[in-house]
């Protein structure tokens, strides 16, 4: 019973999952990892990546930036494409500062990344960021942003976080707590300060993904625990930076140019095609459905390219029917 007959070269998971209504819905994910080669081809690699059933953090869950969200989720309205990746000095030569972007298509992110600075009185006793230190590679990640959470008033009541991101480095609610304290290394070419300037997937409890989880009050708490709330937005699931989504979803063959992340200076490849199709047995019953490209994750160390199909299948009376799910790939139309 809920088995999958994978026919494919990738990995595939299933779970269930229940909608704001509390119907049931059959969830299969198929996971790709792929080696980005020299020429900006793509071929399976050797090493997949696993479908994530919770979230991965850079260190202490909650409390540290994302590498990878979860995957076995309701379907996101959109294409995610998020980065975990490091700035390099152009030619290998040691810089303090480096442009760094993300083109997806005729979409395209830019950043600043700066070496290992810090706050300080200048001579004028504004309190500024240091001279940047010189640095060859520097991880390109939410602990070097601005933001932060700031705990060190002998009142909790004055302790101040910067919702968009808490685990940065720069947000204090007195100015002088920033002297010798540690500057941001990555700054948003649109905006270096009040800003979240990342790549990488954003945290579920974060601003602004946190504001689409809908409301619960107590009148949720009285009428509809444990649905949804009425103003749940399925945006709440989409985990890259809003400026990194696409609606309507990507279906691969797209461009992608990556600019410094890389010991290569410039990475360019095509998001690999794939079509998939997945026949749901109910016992003499079959029903045919499609995936969407929900994820795209690069991680251009590697480098490689991380892709994952999603499909949802509405079967909540039939649900304890389901005996199986195959999984073939089809030619790309």
């Amino acid at each position: 019973m809920w088995s999958l007959a994978n026919h494919t070269p990738y990995l595939a998971e299933r779970t269930w999952i229940q909608d704001s209504e509390g119907a049931r819905h059959w969830v299969v994910v198929v996971k790709a990892t792929w080696s980005i080669l020299e020429d900006g081809s793509t071929k399976l690699a050797d090493e997949q990546v696993d479908p994530q059933h919770l979230p991965v953090y850079r260190g202490d869950d909650g409390i540290s930036s994302l590498i990878y969200e979860q995957d076995l989720i309701a379907g996101k309205p959109g294409t995610d494409v998020y980065l975990n990746a490091s700035a390099y000095a152009p030619r290998g030569r040691a810089t303090s500062h480096v442009e760094v972007s993300l083109k997806v298509g005729k979409r395209m992110k830019t950043l600043d990344v700066y070496g290992e600075r810090y706050f300080k009185r200048n001579l004028f006793g504004r309190i500024v960021a240091s001279r940047p230190a010189r640095f060859e590679s520097l991880p390109v990640i939410y602990e070097y942003a601005y933001g932060g959470y700031d705990k060190s008033h002998s009142n909790p009541n004055k302790h101040r976080m910067f919702e968009p991101n808490p685990v940065g480095r720069g947000h204090v609610t007195r100015p002088s707590s920033r002297i010798d304290q540690p500057a941001p290394s990555v700054e948003s070419k649109r905006d270096a300060n009040r800003v979240a300037a990342g790549f990488g997937a954003v945290c579920s409890y974060w601003l602004p993904r946190r504001a689409f989880a809908g409301t619960y009050d107590d009148k949720w708490l009285n009428e509809r625990k444990p649905l949804l709330p009425h103003d749940f937005d399925p945006r709440f699931h989409m985990c890259a930076p809003p400026d990194q989504q696409f609606t309507p979803h990507l279906r691969g063959g797209e461009l992608v140019e990556l600019v410094n992340l890389s010991p290569r200076p410039l990475i360019r490849f095509e998001i690999p095609k794939v079509y998939l199709r997945f026949t749901s047995a109910f016992g003499s019953e079959t029903r045919e459905h499609r995936a969407k490209l929900d994820t795209v994750i690069i991680e251009p160390d590697h480098p490689r390219v991380v892709t994952v199909w999603h499909t949802s299948l509405a079967c909540h009376h039939d649900a304890d029917y389901l005996d199986e799910c195959a999984i073939d790939e089809l030619e790309y139309i």
